[in-house]
């Protein structure tokens, strides 16, 4: 079910569902009190047992996002230690005092997308789509509530490093280091025309690479889709559903009222003592009292006010939303009509005289203006609870019934279609899908025609297909593919002559040749002098540039070596010099940019370290015979 929260959301849930391959913790809930009882366990961790169950619902997860990843065993094991990590991280921030509270959990549901209808969290919705997914609430809780306490660990152990401007200069010398070389480029195309396959060359890459020259596999199939957009467009609303949306979802088709207000600030400190406190109120009164007078506002502002932000302004804090100001600021602008002029009011800042200078009142659209948008959110709505509704009904079906989609069709008001021809990577409409064309390639589904398992393309899309037609893969004759076998040779023997001619080429310069003397008979240009930074290559092929960074400093000489640069050839080069930036030439935001990187890379590291730790002085058993 995660899997799918986190196609639709941003933030917390967002990292959880693969994060495990490179920050080993995730939130299935090891030791969940809803684990099926009596399941075999894949591991033990301090005593804690790893069920078969937690394990499943994590290979399940990536089987929905990468299937081939699920099956190998290698990743398998990755994820059971990724279980191991939680496991002891979770324990590690019992045992430091770490707490999720209530109110912290019930925000991180509310927050997430997935649950919200029009933006706010829908406890409908959330308990509609638990039941679907057949997780108890207080289980998910409990699993968010774990992955909250292990990102807790994470972050204070990662916010312990530190990074000293020596660091800081040190890594700046090397980022901003420049090298000199000269080099020049052998191209395959100069010995193109010398080499020729011969016959037997040609017969034996045919053979070895027969894979190569398979046309490849295809399907045709057909499939029926159960939709929320579809079934909902299916609804026509009632005059009481339009009604009843339109009270639902008033402030969605409210104007709040805006209020335009300018502010004088007399300053206080936090904290400050009474004696203070008594003086600051004291001249924010007398401020009030000349405003009284009839002096202009905002001249006042520009000379009283001590908020650097509007003073210069005029105190102008523009137009104001509900919601924006200290409570009691937002009060006391509210009590007042265009024009009039606050007492003073203290918020944690000091003291305010505030002055309303417009309002434009509260404007709510009319039914009649809002009907079409009223009638495609009733649709929504109900399209997505006769989703629910039809869900389960749709697998059962398309279970019940293998040999055909028509029953399931005809049960549910659905339309079987039909795709175009598509392969094992996809094809064009719906074929385009990955997990739609990999269940159309399942053996039970591609061999014996059998409808697929309904598929979840989306949390709003079940799908099942069925194959009625398919084109196995077969040999293409030698004579269909000959001339392309030919010029893959002919390329190849090129590639080998000129990286054979490279390293003769770094021999003799290392011997002191030159490398203009060695390139003039093949015609090759040489690039002089051309001075190059990690990230200013000055047009020079980045590959080459970081060829250059990697060889070691000219020391008696330069330092020669050579480059594949794929289909362009094979470059030699020789590094003539090697110079250190000058960290005193870096801004501050440079400077500001490295602290961060190496805070950030040395607080992994912490945290990567500590990991690793609790690991080694764990008890630790895994069982490889339950995965």
């Amino acid at each position: 079910m995660l899997a799918k929260i986190r196609e639709k959301t941003q933030g917390i849930i967002a990292s959880l569902i693969l994060a495990f391959v490179a920050i080993p913790f995730i939130l299935w809930g090891v030791s969940s009190y809803f684990e099926a009882g009596g399941s075999l366990a894949v591991a033990k961790v301090n005593g804690t047992e790893i069920s078969q169950q937690a394990y499943r619902r994590a290979l399940e997860d990536i089987r929905g996002a990468d299937p081939r990843r699920a099956e190998n065993p290698a990743f398998r094991e990755l994820v059971v230690e990724s279980l191991v990590s939680q496991t002891l991280l979770i324990d590690e921030a019992h045992e430091q005092g770490y707490r999720v509270s209530d109110s912290r959990l019930g925000r991180l549901v509310r927050d997430i997308p997935y649950f919200q209808r029009d933006g706010r969290f829908d406890p409908a919705l959330y308990e509609a789509i638990l039941r679907r997914e057949g997780i108890f609430a207080a289980e998910f809780e409990s699993r968010l509530r774990n992955e909250s306490l292990a990102g807790q660990v994470q972050r204070g152990l990662s916010e312990t490093a530190f990074v000293t401007e020596d660091d800081v200069a040190r890594v700046l010398r090397l980022l901003r280091q420049e090298r000199r070389l000269s080099y020049a480029v052998i191209v395959p195309e100069s010995f193109g025309k010398t080499v020729q396959p011969s016959d037997s060359e040609i017969a034996d890459y045919y053979d070895a690479n027969q894979e190569a020259f398979r046309t490849t596999e295809e399907v045709r199939a057909e499939y029926v889709l159960l939709s929320a957009a579809e079934v909902g467009k299916q609804y026509q609303p009632t005059e009481e559903d339009l009604r009843q949306q339109y009270e639902a979802d008033a402030a969605r088709y409210v104007t709040p009222a805006r209020r335009r207000a300018s502010h004088i600030l007399v300053k206080l400190p936090e904290g400050a003592e009474d004696a203070t406190v008594q003086a600051a109120r004291e001249r924010a009164e007398a401020i009030a009292k000349e405003l009284a007078s009839g002096v202009d506002f905002a001249a006042v502002a520009k000379k009283r006010s001590e908020d650097p932000a509007t003073a210069a302004r005029g105190g102008d804090l523009g137009d104001i939303a509900p919601g924006l100001l200290p409570p009691d600021l937002e009060a006391a602008v509210s009590a007042l009509k265009p024009g009039e002029t606050s007492p003073p009011v203290r918020t944690r800042f000091g003291f305010h005289i505030v002055k309303l200078v417009s309002m434009t009142p509260e404007k709510r659209k009319a039914f009649a203006e809002v009907r079409k948008d009223l009638a495609e959110q009733v649709r929504a709505r109900k399209g997505e609870e006769r989703f629910l509704e039809l869900s389960e009904r749709f697998r059962n079906l398309v279970y019940e019934h293998p040999d055909g989609l028509q029953p399931a069709a005809q049960a549910l008001g659905l339309e079987v279609r039909t795709t175009g021809w598509f392969s094992r990577a996809g094809g064009t409409g719906m074929a385009a899908n990955p997990r739609f064309a990999e269940a159309a390639f399942e053996p039970e589904v591609l061999a014996r025609s059998r409808n697929s398992d309904a598929i979840d393309l989306s949390p709003e899309q079940l799908v099942a297909v069925r194959v009625i037609d398919h084109r196995p893969a077969t040999l293409k004759p030698l004579a269909d593919v000959r001339a392309a076998i030919e010029r893959t040779l002919r390329q190849q023997k090129a590639r080998e002559q000129a990286r054979a001619m490279a390293a003769e080429w770094v021999s003799k310069l290392d011997k002191g040749a030159a490398l203009a003397d060695l390139a003039r008979p093949l015609g090759s240009t040489v690039e002089s002098g051309r001075v190059v930074t990690r990230d200013k290559t000055g047009g020079v092929d980045p590959r080459l540039v970081n060829a250059a960074f990697a060889a070691p400093r000219p020391a008696d000489g330069p330092v020669h070596g050579l480059v594949d640069l794929g289909s362009q050839g094979y470059a030699v080069f020789a590094l003539e010099q090697a110079r250190d930036g000058d960290p005193a030439n870096a801004d501050a935001e440079a400077k500001e940019k490295v602290r961060r990187q190496l805070l950030s890379r040395r607080g992994a590291d912490y945290y990567a370290h500590y990991r690793a730790g609790l690991r080694a002085q764990a008890d630790v058993k895994i069982y490889s015979d339950q995965l």
